[in-house]
């Protein structure tokens, strides 16, 4: 009797960065494939956070989430496959990951008919960078930095994470804890009060369990 072969990964190292299609070739399809980079990506796979809500920095409530990839799209002029989660966990919900970056596509600004692709984050020589970034409606600065031994979360360690920030200063900060080859651990949200200027607890998901094939 022959056991079945397992799928190979595939692993992605186009570079989409600065790229812009017309929103109608950017087409949703059928997609079982598996793929390897910066961030494990598969209808199977799935990361399980404890989602910790709050109201201006007061606690309201814990609720368990569950982040998946359930709908691809494939931009048709080069063949790449986009993959949308069901959730926002600090990084882009439309994305595609090549084996050190993860790339965001969404519609520009001001502009009908129009996807550009924007790096989110990536891998980096040296222990520190800082860089221009945003939110959809806002300037930012972002900043990466390799941590140093292991990053513990919810009872469990792990070795070689990122650590992310943006920070769009009295407006919004979004902090990200990041394993390459395995995705977000933990992920942290703060944002004004509307006609406030101090940032306030929003958001913190952990990562608590996961299934990556």
């Amino acid at each position: 009797m022959q056991l079945p072969v397992a799928e190979v990964c595939l692993v992605q190292r186009d570079n989409p960065s600065n790229r812009s299609y017309t929103s109608d070739s950017v087409v949703a399809v059928e997609y079982s494939k598996y793929h390897c980079g910066f961030i494990p990506l598969s209808s199977k796979n799935y990361w399980v956070y404890a989602d910790s809500i709050f109201t201006d920095g007061v606690f309201l409530k814990v609720q368990m989430d569950t982040l998946r990839y359930t709908a691809k799209f494939k931009s048709l002029s080069d063949g790449l496959i986009w993959w949308e989660s069901n959730m926002y966990a600090g990084i882009p919900e439309l994305l595609y990951a090549n084996d050190s970056s993860l790339f965001e596509i969404g519609d520009r600004l001001f502009t009908q008919g129009i996807k550009d692709v924007r790096k989110d984050y990536s891998l980096f020589a040296g222990d520190s960078i800082r860089y221009l970034a945003n939110f959809e409606d806002a300037a930012a600065m972002g900043r990466s930095i390799k941590l140093e031994g292991d990053y513990t979360v919810a009872g469990d360690s792990y070795s070689d994470c990122i650590f992310f920030e943006k920070n769009a200063r009295d407006y919004r900060r979004d902090r990200v804890y990041f394993k390459p080859g395995l995705g977000v651990v933990k992920y942290i949200h703060e944002k004004s009060p509307m006609g406030q200027r101090s940032i306030k607890l929003q958001q913190v998901l952990t990562l608590v369990d996961f299934h990556i094939e």
